[in-house]
């Protein structure tokens, strides 16, 4: 044990108080809980102190603070001003962690010293006595303890891919239909492992098996469902629970369960290891295919390779989705066939389901749009208000470009259909589609002082057929008192003077600009 020498005591006589701290990672570690405990106890006789206080991680890494909650609890108290104790007792560097940044180990040693409690590593061989040479020797010591834990993680991971070489389980859970058994050094197959059951001996290496006839029966049938009739992960484990099969970890069946056995190769009779790589509790980044480790004959395959593979290519496929351009093709032809186009129409069509129309689309509405339907001639259809949308943006860029032209200056503003021009003149951009009203006659609602104010509103007027822009309309707000004006054709020759054939005309970049003075 260290010799080096403790600091005098506040009076004379006094027994310093200390607290001991002990961490062990797994228990056939050499330094145990028990072990450290006896050196503590037999340092602390041999310089008069009293132990007062034992804090203890035990099963807990080293390598970070998180789940060691003895450590946590020591710097709260200290911190705090709780401790009843002047040292800190721990057996070595590496017991107080293995840091990889050596600077959080002196860290968390620097908030004790700072509360004045001293840490003291009673088998280090240097003396904590704040000498560059002994301050060094502390830093080697971190650098050391660190360095361990990387190069014993490189070690174990050459060992677990050598195994995985000749076909054993490294680590995790078996997956259904399969069972963990254990093989000797002689290569005597023990008793399967019980779900959280440990294999007897160190020595021992773990095997897959097949699970019960049944389990392998209905992995075969999942495989089935999905490469034969086309079922998708969610519709098989819907089934699975209609019939009420459990998995198995005693759960009802779910998509990702169904995934999990689809997407395995070991139920091909193909173990994979290292495809990711987690290293001293850092996330796992995937590994390239060539530093994969496989083992193509591990387990007796319950399908066949061309199944499995078969399985991932379906996988793949529909991964990738369906192509854009087909579907809008079968949009027209649902519209052609019906006269007319919703989301319960496109439900019961063979059409992709609403999950990839909003991947491809953003949603059914702008799939109508998309594939050039017409407008729905509906008071509050939701086509037309969203395909009204679209129609306003394709306004608001023909806007600032004839603005610019005209030698404007043209701003967006927060308001997403309103721009400034010249820093002083606010105008609402607008569609209005040639819409049925409940009344039973068709008009034109331009929009003035509803939603965003603004100096002006600059309203499109679609045709009679909603397909195009027919003329622009240009409104004060202020010299109306209603919300909305709603317009009928026969009307328009009332807003002469506000209506313009095409946005030159209102802009002056027209050589003969002209209003339109009839329908």
């Amino acid at each position: 044990m260290n010799d080096q020498p403790m600091p005098t005591p506040t009076a004379k006589g006094q027994r310093r108080r200390a607290a001991v701290y002990v961490r062990m990672s797994s228990a056939p570690q050499d330094h145990s809980i028990q072990h450290q405990c006896a050196m503590l106890n037999e340092y602390a006789q041999a310089h008069d102190i009293e132990i007062v206080m034992m804090y203890a991680d035990a099963g807990k890494s080293g390598l970070r603070i998180n789940g060691r909650e003895g450590l946590k609890g020591l710097l709260a108290d200290v911190q705090s001003g709780a401790a009843d104790f002047e040292l800190v007792l721990v057996y070595d560097v590496s017991r107080w962690g293995r840091f990889q940044d050596i600077d959080e180990s002196a860290y968390y040693e620097f908030l004790c010293r700072q509360a004045g409690v001293q840490v003291v590593y009673c088998a280090e061989q240097f003396i904590d006595d704040g000498s560059p040479l002994n301050a060094l020797l502390k830093g080697v010591k971190r650098i050391m303890a660190a360095e361990y834990s990387r190069e014993l993680g490189t070690k174990v991971l050459l060992a677990q891919c050598r195994f995985a070489r000749l076909g054993y389980k490294q680590g995790g859970r078996p997956g259904y239909g399969l069972c963990r058994v254990p093989v000797a050094q002689d290569g005597q197959a023990r008793t399967p492992l019980a779900y959280g059951e440990r294999k007897p001996a160190a020595t021992d290496r773990v095997a897959l098996r097949h699970g019960s006839p049944d389990e392998v029966a209905l992995v075969c049938r999942i495989y089935r469902l999905y490469t034969e009739d086309g079922w998708s992960d969610t519709r098989i484990a819907a089934q699975l629970r209609a019939e009420g099969l459990l998995n198995h970890m005693g759960r009802p069946w779910d998509t990702a369960t169904v995934r999990r056995i689809l997407t395995s190769p070991r139920y091909c009779g193909e173990i994979v290891f290292n495809q990711t790589t987690r290293r001293l509790r850092s996330k796992a980044i995937p590994n390239p295919e060539q530093l994969w480790v496989r083992c193509t004959e591990a387990i007796t395959p319950m399908v066949s390779q061309a199944t499995f593979a078969l399985a991932q290519q379906i996988r793949k496929r529909r991964a990738e989705g369906p192509d854009r351009e087909a579907v809008l093709a079968q949009l027209r032809a649902v519209f052609a066939r019906h006269g007319k186009i919703n989301a319960a129409l496109c439900r019961t069509s063979s059409l992709p389901g609403k999950v990839w129309i909003r991947r491809l689309f953003g949603s059914y509405v702008q799939a109508y749009v998309a594939a050039g339907l017409p407008l729905q001639h509906t008071a509050s259809g939701a086509l037309g208000i969203l395909s009204m949308h679209q129609h306003v943006d394709a306004l608001l860029a023909a806007v600032t470009a004839h603005a610019r032209q005209a030698g404007a200056t043209i701003q967006r503003t927060e308001v997403w259909n309103v721009v400034r021009f010249n820093d002083a003149l606010s105008v609402k951009v607008s569609v209005a589609s040639y819409r049925r009203c409940p009344d039973a006659w068709r008009r034109w609602r331009i929009p003035l002082n509803s939603g965003a104010p603004a100096d002006f509103v600059l309203c499109g007027l679609m045709d009679l057929e909603n397909q195009n822009i027919d003329r622009y309309l240009l409104l004060s707000p202020a010299a109306y008192r209603k919300d909305s004006l709603y317009l009928r054709a026969d009307k328009l020759d009332h807003y002469r003077s506000n209506c313009f054939s095409q946005l030159d005309d209102l802009f002056g970049l027209s050589s003969s600009p002209e209003h339109i003075n009839e329908h």
